[in-house]
């Protein structure tokens, strides 16, 4: 050690600047009281007033939480609208290729009714203090976002992140997750009141298929009342309107796909309607459909969609086990073979087992949400959720409903496919 080492002055000790940040979080929750409230109850304290803000301090440490909803009066309101529609119109534009996330995320903001405006602040003395200060400050904050079933960005607001800190979707189409669902929302009470209860249960066995698969459904679509101890359809009925769809169907395979003249498609058709004595199966649509010589090409692909149905009702009748996730189309030829053995009506009943009404009731359950899900996909220029084919989803919702006596057991081209 030099001489004059000795006599160096101490270092001054850094003077703390005052670090900020701010952030955003949007939950379902409409009431900021209430959204407050849930704050207090996390962090076991009350604040006085009817103040739309709360402070948490420690040491040196404060966070200013001040809440607000579309519906407050002034500025408040204005501002939460604004960030409230902003944030999930930002969503919606992305061009990430997670479409998947996109959705879920995209969902979640839209349940979101109000927001909590985050303020941070501390005291620091370099880039290491700032850093462990910022993690004691993001611990509360994702406790609150987890409370609040929320969605939480920091800063410029383009990454938003989940209660765990996770990034969710961040400005470049990134995520850290392999999925994401929205919160689950509780339902009132009421929303079920005098509801059969069989009818709630099936509701909920069906979001849970559908959650197991990444599908978000929103839990406000109306229950399914009728019931399975219930008169049904018949067998003789289910049988016919199988006969009805597979002769419409290949009808329209020769007009379309093998380009037959509406002469040559009736001559191959005609001994098979015979074969069924299936004049009487045909609903007024398919009847006018089949009489005309002059349908289009347009009305011949939509008919040509009944193999679809087709199927359903083999696998209503026992005759296929394999009602498969409706991801692609029907095994066309095997749905005419599940028939050729049975070229009348006879034979026909006589191979036929009439599934039960609950069963049908269940399916019919679960494809009318999922065609909800596929709806709405649509509306919002997305692809349909995982994979699912839209066509073949509204094909089977149309072929459940009628199966199961929803609306009414109303007639084949009465089935209401509004979701």
């Amino acid at each position: 050690m030099g001489l004059f080492d000795k006599f160096k002055k101490p270092k001054k000790p850094q003077t703390p600047e005052r670090v900020k940040g701010v952030g955003l979080l949007f939950c379902p929750e409409p009431d900021p009281r209430k959204v407050l409230e849930q704050v207090e109850e996390l962090f076991q304290f009350e604040h006085a007033g009817d103040r739309n803000n709360i402070s948490l301090v420690q040491d040196d440490m404060e966070i200013i939480l001040l809440a607000a909803c579309p519906d407050d009066e002034g500025e408040n309101g204005k501002y939460a609208k604004n960030q409230l529609e902003g944030v999930a119109g930002y969503v919606c534009r992305s061009q990430t290729g997670l479409v998947e996330i996109k959705r879920g995320l995209f969902y979640h903001l839209r349940q979101c009714k109000s927001l909590i405006q985050i303020i941070y602040s501390f005291d620091s003395t370099g880039a290491r203090e700032t850093a462990e200060k910022e993690k004691k400050v993001m611990e509360p904050l994702y406790d609150i976002t987890e409370k609040l079933q929320g969605v939480i960005t920091f800063g410029d607001g383009m990454s938003l992140r989940n209660s765990k800190g996770q990034i969710i979707l961040d400005k470049e189409g990134k995520s850290e997750l392999e999925y994401y669902m929205p919160a689950e929302l509780p339902i009132p009470p009421d929303w079920s009141k005098d509801a059969p209860p069989e009818a709630v249960e099936r509701r909920d066995k069906s979001m849970v298929l559908l959650r197991d698969r990444h599908i978000y459904v929103t839990p406000w679509l109306p229950l399914l009342w009728e019931r399975a101890e219930e008169p049904g359809r018949t067998v003789e009925e289910v049988c016919g309107r199988a006969a009805a769809l597979l002769i419409v169907s290949l009808y329209s395979e020769c007009r379309v796909g093998d380009h037959l003249s509406f002469e040559e498609a009736r001559e191959f058709v005609d001994p098979i309607i015979e074969g069924y004595g299936a004049e009487e199966f045909f609903s007024p649509d398919e009847k006018k459909y089949l009489d005309d010589p002059d349908s289009d090409e347009k009305t011949q692909i939509q008919f040509a969609w009944q193999y679809e149905n087709l199927w359903v009702m083999e696998w209503a009748l026992g005759l296929t086990d394999d009602l498969f996730w409706p991801d692609r189309i029907c095994d066309v030829p095997g749905s005419v073979r599940l028939l050729k053995d049975c070229p009348a009506m006879d034979a026909l009943l006589a191979a036929a087992k009439l599934r039960p009404r609950k069963e049908l009731l269940e399916q019919a359950d679960l494809i009318y949400r999922l065609h909800w899900a596929c709806v709405d996909a649509r509306v919002m220029n997305m692809p349909a959720p995982q994979g699912v084919e839209e066509g073949v989803v509204m094909e089977r919702h149309r072929a459940l409903f009628w199966l199961a006596g929803c609306d009414e057991m109303c007639g084949w081209d009465d089935v209401d496919l509004s979701t």
